[in-house]
């Protein structure tokens, strides 16, 4: 059992802003607006974080998480590759956000708050009523129309795991971000509600910390065989850093390591397009910023998953601008018939986020061949169940 997890953010100091100044926030003003030890977490220095015992035994329920050889995929894509597949969809929630979900459920817990809102496309809505209701945390998930109308199922499931869910319809259509839309109607009621914290399901670093587990996880599973390539799709960046952050601080420490491949959708090319800036998840001066990429808007209304995010954890700015992350930018179609490939091919059904993902191991085959790719199944497309 992984008993650390890796602090990327050790490697990008000071990109945490107060939303008022824009200079670097103090722990006093950020645990403000989050609970005190996420504040903790979002500003450690320390390049490993201890898994506390009580989080142990609870990952210790399913985790490691399967890692197979996906021999049928990789003959049908061809070009000699070998591609080895992280599943994630093995967690209680059907996908990876159970990491984090049951990271800042305890730690809420530990800090006496009872309440906690956020916004979500579905999967971390579903994940953290999960582990909240297993610490007695109440949880309002704000949730876009447009992502509940692509995965109906959302909701019911949010509900089932103990969650209120609310609807949150556009208002802007020329400025469509669901996330931001999602973000303002939480921050909106957290206002409202002593006691409530408000904790968003991405890009900070006290939601990235407990996604390295999968590939900390990954790197021991695969023993003495090291991946040339590792690839993760890429919205706030948590699947991303999740799967090869154990790399990257290999790189950013000057030692060799695989190349990482980031897949983004055409939509929202966060990566490839973002631009340096000082960006938060919300638009009315609540919750931290942050020094990192950013787009101003998304580039069209169809439904991304959960690739949808204008903002980026600042580590994977941090590698890209220093070579140590390239970019594939993938279709909506593209994503859709790798994973149909897949589950033709390995029988799995994953969600269109992971399909993002094979359409980039797909390029990485025909790119160069012989090669080994590892990659993240981030979440399962049939809806999960919770007996």
């Amino acid at each position: 059992m992984i008993d650390a997890l890796l602090n990327l953010s050790a490697h990008c100091p000071g990109t945490v802003l107060d939303p008022e100044t824009d200079e670097p926030i103090t722990l006093d003003r950020l645990a403000a607006v989050l609970p005190p030890s996420l504040a903790g977490l979002e500003l450690s220095t320390d390049p490993l974080v201890p898994v506390p015992e009580p989080l142990r035994e609870r990952f210790a329920r399913y985790r490691p998480t399967p890692l197979f050889e996906a021999r049928a995929f990789a003959e049908a894509v061809g070009n000699g590759c070998r591609v080895f597949v992280k599943d994630e969809g093995a967690t209680p929630s059907g996908n990876h956000k159970a990491n984090s979900a049951w990271w800042v459920a305890y730690h809420c817990a530990r800090d006496g708050i009872g309440r906690i809102t956020t916004e979500t496309t579905g999967n971390w809505g579903i994940a953290l009523a999960l582990a909240a209701a297993e610490f007695d945390l109440e949880v309002l998930c704000f949730i876009d129309a447009a992502s509940l109308r692509a995965r109906p199922d959302r909701a019911e499931l949010m509900r089932a795991a103990g969650a209120r869910v609310e609807v949150v319809h556009p208002d802007d259509d020329a400025r469509f971000d669901p996330l931001v839309l999602s973000a303002n109607h939480a921050v909106e009621h957290t206002r409202r509600q002593p006691g409530a914290r408000y904790v968003f399901g991405s890009v900070y670093n006290y939601f990235i910390l407990p996604q390295t587990i999968v590939g900390l996880e990954a790197r021991e599973q695969l023993g003495d065989l090291r991946p040339d390539v590792v690839v993760g799709s890429c919205g706030g960046g948590a699947n991303l850093l999740g799967v090869s952050g154990t790399f990257l601080a290999d790189r950013l420490a000057g030692a060799d390591g695989p190349e990482v491949v980031c897949a983004e959708s055409e939509l929202c090319p966060i990566v490839s397009k973002g631009v340096w800036g000082r960006y938060s998840i919300d638009d009315q001066g609540f919750y931290p910023k942050l020094r990192t990429y950013g787009l101003e808007r998304l580039l069209g209304t169809d439904y991304i998953g959960g690739l949808g995010s204008t903002i980026v954890a600042a580590p994977v700015a941090r590698c890209h601008a220093e070579g140590l992350i390239r970019t594939t930018t993938v279709g909506v179609d593209q994503a859709r018939v790798a994973a149909a490939l897949f589950a033709e091919t390995e029988g799995p059904r994953v969600a269109l986020e992971t399909g993002y993902q094979l359409a980039a191991v797909i390029a990485e085959a025909h790119r160069a061949p012989d090669r080994s790719i590892l990659v993240n199944i981030s979440s399962v497309g049939a809806a999960a169940t919770f007996a």
